[in-house]
């Protein structure tokens, strides 16, 4: 286990303790004890999983310091991902660990963000595994972003009071606010490519190409105003002045709005998201 400090974001790799389960789970089958079983199946692979091994393989710490590497290195050195680690709740822990081939299989996803249960062991699970993303496109230390994201929304509002709308190019508002604070990642990275859409990961374009697509729907400007005028983050990057020119949809709302307004006559503002 490897705390990235002074953050309370803890990187685990459970292996032997995974490879334990495993063999409890046999143990017990073997014995037709399944309440046994479904504990193990259940509770347990959650508790497991942040447990530490102090006498790691090889493998687990290679996962960890792959990660520890991603946020030192990559995230932390961007104004965007400092802001990121800055707003984590200090009071809840972060634990970021592999995303297994149940958990892909259950989720249909390449990484994912859940809150463990106080019997769990409690704390924000980021499942991820920087492997997985090897291209030049969806980069590890990106999509990490974006999980922290969500893991940063869970620890601070919970995981009840998360927004919920449902969009067109996008799961909910969620994953709205996680994609556009990440394009803003990338921006600070220096990428000049950026994401277009949640539900099309492939979609990508420049900065031009990225500002036509968002004025094609009423949804993307009407969410952007409501999230820079209620969500912490978005807040911050809609008063960034510099770059002029840079890419920045929060900051320049209005012109993506006014853009979409062009093909509505008689209609001067959009209403209220939500």
């Amino acid at each position: 286990m490897r705390q990235f400090a002074p953050f309370p974001i803890y990187i685990n790799e459970a292996d032997h303790w995974e490879d334990l389960r495993q063999q409890q789970i046999m143990d017990f089958t073997a014995k037709r004890d399944q309440k046994m079983v479904n504990w193990l199946n259940s509770t347990a692979k959650q508790l497991y999983e942040i447990t530490e091994d102090k006498t790691p393989s090889k493998a687990a710490k290679a996962y960890e310091d792959q990660v520890y590497d991603l946020l030192q290195n990559k995230i932390a050195l961007t104004v965007m991902g400092r802001m990121l680690l800055n707003a984590l709740d200090r009071n809840t822990r972060y634990w970021i660990v592999p995303l297994d081939e149940e958990n892909k299989t259950h989720c249909k996803c390449g990484a994912m963000t859940f809150p463990g249960a106080p019997k769990e062991g409690g704390g924000i699970r980021v499942y991820f595994n920087p492997t997985d993303w090897k291209g030049q496109w969806q980069t590890a230390d990106d999509v990490l972003f974006h999980e922290l994201v969500h893991a940063y929304r869970m620890g601070r509002i919970g995981y009840e009071a998360l927004n919920g709308t449902g969009m067109t190019d996008y799961t909910d508002g969620e994953e709205f606010l996680a994609l556009h604070l990440q394009n803003m990642y990338l921006a600070d990275r220096g990428s000049p490519r950026f994401y277009l859409a949640y539900n099309r990961p492939g979609l990508n374009g420049s900065k031009d190409e990225a500002y036509e697509y968002y004025a094609g729907s009423a949804e993307v400007p009407m969410a952007l105003r409501y999230f820079a005028g209620n969500e912490p983050l978005a807040t911050a990057c809609s008063h960034w002045k510099a770059p002029a020119n840079g890419f920045n949809p929060w900051r320049d709302q209005l012109q993506i709005e006014k853009a979409y307004l062009k093909n509505v006559p008689g209609l001067d503002r959009l209403p209220a998201w939500r």
